[in-house]
């Protein structure tokens, strides 16, 4: 993410005008995501080889990008934006049983950045209809969206999975593929519907747990909720108390 956020904010930034207000206001927010991804890695890539390796990885694939048209750059940060729409569906569908022991700050992040996902879904979409080298570009940008956010995830995912003792548990196996099956079941289709000239993110019903979530914020404090398995997310005196500084905006 610490390298995917800022390429598709500047293919972004290069499409909007002065009076795309959304669109600033979404540039913002990646950068906020971007830049807490970017804590959060560090803390990862000072204690372990494989997330050097990945970081490092992640870092070459996005300059080789980069080279690439601005057209393709905006088409990719469309297809980027819908992959994270339907995995956030597919998180929300799944919320206690994905997140269940989970460390609670990691998932306060991650859920957070989903939740921001759901709320700016068509903004990018909206400047990517109005521009027609991206719409020819969008089916190869689409498959390089996919591999960069699905490979990068199974990779490390894998990564870590295999590091640890979980590697010899039959179970463990297959429930981490019966999830990798449900996800697809979700991306898939909403992705095939995406190759349509007529398809409008607008159509994609929100995940509604998540769009509550944000509304919990609270711009003074600067706090989320945080995530804790046993009901989500806090309320009332225990969310102040469990709350983690979240640069939202």
């Amino acid at each position: 993410m610490p390298h995917a956020e800022p390429f598709v904010i500047a293919a972004v930034r290069s499409a909007t005008s002065q009076s795309d207000r959304e669109a600033r206001e979404w540039i913002r927010q990646e950068a906020a995501h971007a830049a807490a991804h970017r804590v959060f890695n560090n803390q990862l890539t000072s204690r372990s080889r494989v997330a050097r390796a990945l970081d490092r990885m992640g870092a070459w694939m996005f300059r080789r990008l980069a080279n690439r048209s601005e057209a393709f750059g905006l088409a990719f940060a469309a297809a980027f934006e819908l992959v994270a729409f339907a995995s956030a569906r597919w998180a929300e569908a799944g919320l206690q049983k994905y997140f269940r022991g989970a460390d609670e700050t990691a998932a306060t992040l991650f859920l957070w950045h989903l939740a921001e996902e759901v709320e700016h879904k068509g903004v990018v979409h909206e400047l990517f209809v109005r521009n027609a080298e991206a719409r020819r570009r969008y089916p190869v940008a689409l498959l390089a969206a996919f591999v960069a956010l699905i490979g990068f995830t199974i990779v490390g995912g894998l990564s870590l999975f295999c590091s640890s003792r979980h590697v010899w548990n039959p179970v463990r196996w297959v429930r981490l593929i019966g999830w990798g099956l449900s996800l697809a079941f979700v991306l898939l289709p909403v992705l095939a519907m995406s190759l349509s000239e007529q398809f409008d993110p607008a159509s994609l019903v929100d995940p509604p747990w998540m769009a509550a979530w944000l509304r919990e914020y609270d711009p003074v404090t600067e706090t989320m909720p945080l995530w804790t398995a046993a009901g989500g997310a806090g309320d009332g005196q225990n969310a102040k108390r469990s709350a983690r500084r979240l640069p939202s905006v």
